[in-house]
């Protein structure tokens, strides 16, 4: 039996999209298994390959250390895949989104989940995360590793990437599919519908008047009694932001208390789809959408929702009482 990396990182693509479009749809949870797996192998291999023809030495976790018998070998610890991806960035200079680099961590963190403490997911979100890695996957075979394969490989993946082309197309059509049918729906809560965390798709419902909590109409997660968690995990993975990088560097908080209900579940830099592509201060818990939010004179970190012209103090009531107790 003999495979080359390239080859490999194909077979495993192969496997991706046998398991996302054959028999079942949505796929069953044995195809949602070997889905994530097989993705997250094939864009590990198909990384690394394109890294070594940069240089073979890049591939070693310590590419200090790296020698051409230990290459050959094949016995050494090899990079992550996150690392060749910033080594394919930063030092082959290719043009790689960091967009990209997210859901690639989002697939691996996936991938160690069912691999060691198995995974619960949604069938429509897998199918749409999976989509979005594949159509990064493509664009690079295409554009950054194809060009540095020897005649006879190329066209072999060549001919490989014609039917993936075709049978992603067949994935993102289903996908469109479902937004579509869900279009009248959404557009009479666009005021509160964000990107969903899970699935990334523009349906992710913060209120629906129903106190039941925040949930997403395509992939059908949902946050029951938990708007907190929902906010966090939309301000973490759509916007990138975490309360302890903020607090590093000095930076407001992603997620604070809301004025209205006061439950922790404000997005200040919220993008919604009646809104972006601006930010919309939203609350997760009470679905209120907040147009004057200014932070609190007293230093404590909350906001307030007062207008230009509201004479208000524009300090909260505690801060107030602390202040002003010596009167």
């Amino acid at each position: 039996m003999s495979y080359t990396p390239v080859s490999n990182g194909m077979d495993y693509l192969v496997s991706v999209f046998q398991h996302l479009t054959e028999d079942e749809k949505p796929p069953g949870a044995r195809d949602l298994k070997y889905t994530v797996l097989h993705l997250q192998a094939a864009t590990e291999v198909l990384l690394k390959a394109r890294l070594a023809q940069e240089h073979f030495s890049l591939i070693f976790q310590n590419p200090a250390e790296a020698t051409h018998e230990t290459w050959e070998s094949g016995k050494f610890k090899s990079c992550g895949t996150l690392d060749a991806f910033d080594r394919l960035r930063d030092i082959a200079r290719l043009d790689l989104d960091a967009n990209d680099r997210k859901r690639i961590k989002e697939l691996g963190e996936s991938r160690n989940a069912l691999q060691h403490y198995g995974l619960t997911y949604n069938a429509y979100a897998i199918e749409s995360r999976a989509a979005r890695v594949l159509e990064f996957l493509i664009t690079f075979i295409h554009r950054h590793l194809i060009p540095g394969l020897d005649p006879a490989e190329a066209r072999g993946v060549e001919r490989d990437m014609d039917s993936f082309r075709l049978q992603l197309k067949g994935i993102e059509t289903l996908v469109k599919q479902r937004m579509n049918n869900l279009r009248s729906d959404l557009a009479k809560v666009a005021d509160v519908t964000v990107k969903c965390p899970d699935c990334e798709q523009w349906a992710m419902v913060a209120y629906d008047g129903k106190d039941e909590g925040p949930s997403c109409l395509f992939c059908h997660q949902v946050w029951p009694d938990n708007p907190e968690s929902a906010a966090v995990n939309y301000a973490w993975i759509i916007l990138g932001q975490d309360e302890h990088s903020a607090f590093q560097d000095g930076g407001d908080p992603p997620v604070v208390d809301c004025p209205e209900c006061g439950v922790c579940a404000l997005v200040p830099d919220a993008v919604t789809a009646a809104g972006q592509p601006g930010a919309t201060p939203l609350c997760f818990s009470c679905g209120t959408v907040f147009k004057h939010l200014i932070d609190c004179e007293g230093g404590c970190g909350s906001v307030l929702d007062i207008a230009p012209d509201d004479d208000s103090i524009p300090m909260c009531s505690d801060c107030i009482d602390i202040r002003y107790a010596r009167f």
